[in-house]
């Protein structure tokens, strides 16, 4: 299966309506100002999927791994077969790893399970975050007086240095299930 293909099948099967819990997912979701991107995140658990076709190449996956690995609370990778050995061996264990299948009626094969990432850092969080979301969070804490006018960049800086972790990780979290509801 192509990427494209890939990500349509994986966006059903997360959104499995028989779930219990509302899946909103986001295709393509920029961090670090748009530096990179993540194929698909469902943003009810901050959870990323990394996409990587029969015709792609991991070579950037460690890379990209540990940016996701500053921002997501779990990631998984999704893969086809002739990568799967090598990328069992480069990954994290807390990484999930699921398996396309390009044949059959299921799609999708479980080879590991994603655990809770440990390793979020705020200021790589942030960088998930769109101007005007970072403003409005800024508002519901009481804290957007002087800020408007302000770049992104210093928005998201501010954010970092003012909010805790864990609060920080609820806002994101609300943010992006927003922009979820608005795209569907």
């Amino acid at each position: 299966m192509r990427e494209a293909e890939i990500k349509t099948a994986l966006s059903d099967y997360i959104s499995n309506p028989s779930s219990s819990m509302t899946r909103l997912i986001l295709e393509e979701v920029a961090l670090e100002g748009g530096e990179v991107r993540a194929d698909l995140v469902n943003a009810t658990d901050m959870h990323c999927y990394e996409i990587k076709s029969e015709a792609d190449s991991l070579k950037r996956l460690v890379t990209q791994g540990a940016r996701y690995g500053e921002v997501f609370e779990k990631i998984t990778l999704v893969t086809a077969d002739r990568h799967l050995e090598k990328a069992l061996s480069v990954l994290p264990s807390w990484w999930g790893v699921m398996l396309v299948k390009e044949s059959g009626r299921k799609k999708f094969r479980h080879m590991r399970k994603a655990k809770k990432n440990n390793g979020q850092l705020s200021n790589a969080m942030v960088t998930l975050l769109k101007k005007e979301e970072a403003i409005s969070m800024l508002e519901e804490l009481g804290m957007a007086k002087g800020w408007k006018s302000k770049s992104l960049y210093q928005i998201q800086e501010h954010i970092a240095e003012s909010i805790p972790l864990n609060d920080l990780k609820f806002f994101i979290k609300k943010a992006l299930m927003d922009r979820a509801t608005k795209n569907n």
